[in-house]
């Protein structure tokens, strides 16, 4: 759960994201404004700044969530949800 929490102060904070609190065990799905591909977002993650995520609609909640597994520890996620945010900012 405390991975969970994390994401979500992280994520919460930030403008153009909607994230609702996770209640999956490992998994928590937002979105983020202007961003219609999220595919090609989830791919520009990957190559640009070394975090893997997954578009959200293969999961069940639509169109336009992407979806990051916060099984990891503190530290790991605490770097994954910086290179996330530089990119959210970047858009």
């Amino acid at each position: 759960r405390a991975g969970g929490e994390q994401v979500f102060q992280r994520l919460s904070g930030l403008p153009k994201v909607t994230i609702a609190r996770p209640e999956a065990a490992f998994y928590a799905f937002f979105s983020v404004e202007g961003v219609d591909d999220t595919m090609a977002f989830c791919k520009k993650l990957a190559k640009e700044y070394k975090v893997g995520l997954a578009p959200g609609e293969a999961f069940g909640p639509g169109t336009g969530n992407i979806r990051l597994c916060f099984a990891s520890g503190a530290d790991r996620l605490s770097k994954g949800l910086d290179r996330i945010e530089a990119a959210i900012k970047a858009l």
